[in-house]
């Protein structure tokens, strides 16, 4: 059986031949490569837009994505079924609708936010007697009957169960006063509130996670102390704080910030961090405050693509193994503005 398509150039429908070459998408921030399928007119030889090809090489992408950055669709279900919950109660607990839920378990790949919620309970399955708590009334009462019996058997101490400052403090303090912390104490505060400053009017997360960065290592570089004492490690697109997405997810439990997801034309997501809470400079000393300000003022004009380029410059992230923590000791070797 003979493929036949429409072609542009030829302005006619006529047979066509497939030809594969691998290929790099930007999906979720992340690079992901693949073998996709080209499609070329027989009569003319020009590429042919096949809607069957492009959507088999997004399913490719997406399934690549979960494979590496996300979950198979079997630890999605059974991160539902680790409660014995159904899939009404467990969607209405999370607060998102089961539509989605069934789609998750069926194998399409979870919004970005979605996704930080199946790892937090993956991770730390306690955490959802907090989501019983928040989102029970909006359960029937058939419904939150069937749910407290089924999660009796996770009700523990309330003095166990992590606050969401003990998990990042978790994080972060294993580095604390090493070269990997900047030889300074993680202070909670101080981290938020360098959120906090940056974030002010709204920032993508990719550009957000640089500024951090520099203002640590730029300040390490000059007194021999971080400002906040965080971890960052090699990704991608440039240094990021460690377990950055668990750390936002409860920064945004915490009503830190807000996180904004959309998704452009081209399917990819963008997200965008705005803080909820006001700045307070007084946390900071004059130098760390002027060293922000000073990073702020650097990058203003950069968008997250031209920092990202900026930071694949530094020593500390081209010679640190991906995804490792970056010793401060490269903050010697940081490019001064």
């Amino acid at each position: 059986m003979k493929l036949l398509n429409y072609c542009e150039s030829c302005r006619a429908v006529h047979p066509y031949t497939i030809e594969k070459e691998p290929h790099v998408f930007r999906f979720r921030g992340q690079d992901i490569e693949v073998e996709r399928k080209l499609a070329f007119c027989q009569n003319c030889g020009s590429l042919i837009d096949v809607e069957e090809l492009e959507h088999e090489a997004m399913a490719d992408v997406a399934r690549i994505y979960a494979e590496k950055y996300g979950m198979t669709s079997l630890e999605i279900q059974n991160v539902r079924q680790q409660y014995k919950l159904g899939v009404r109660p467990f969607a209405k607990l999370l607060n998102i609708g089961p539509a989605s839920v069934t789609r998750y378990e069926s194998g399409s790949l979870p919004q970005a936010s979605h996704l930080e919620l199946y790892k937090r309970l993956q991770q730390h399955p306690h955490v959802i007697l907090e989501f019983f708590t928040r989102n029970k009334d909006l359960l029937t009462s058939r419904e939150l009957k069937m749910t407290e019996a089924a999660l009796h058997a996770w009700t523990i101490p309330e003095q166990s169960v992590q606050t969401d400052e003990q998990i990042i403090e978790s994080i972060y303090k294993p580095y604390e006063a090493t070269e990997l912390a900047g030889y300074s104490e993680f202070s909670l505060e101080k981290f938020i509130h360098m959120f906090l400053y940056f974030t002010k009017n709204g920032i993508l997360k990719t550009k957000l996670m640089k500024l951090l960065w520099y203002s640590d290592f730029l300040y390490f570089k000059r007194q021999t102390v971080s400002i906040s004492g965080a971890t960052y490690c090699k990704y991608p697109y440039g240094p990021v704080p460690k377990d950055h997405d668990i750390t936002l997810a409860h920064l945004q439990h915490m009503n830190v910030i807000e996180v904004d997801e959309r998704t452009n034309d081209e399917g990819w997501t963008m997200m965008t961090i705005k803080a909820s809470e006001p700045f307070d400079s007084s946390i900071f000393t004059e130098d760390e405050l002027e060293t922000m300000q000073e990073v702020e003022a650097q990058f203003r004009e950069y968008g997250s693509r031209k920092i990202s380029e900026y930071a694949h410059n530094e020593k500390g992230w081209l010679e640190t193994e991906e995804k490792q923590p970056i010793s401060y000791k490269y903050a010697e070797e940081l490019r001064e503005f």
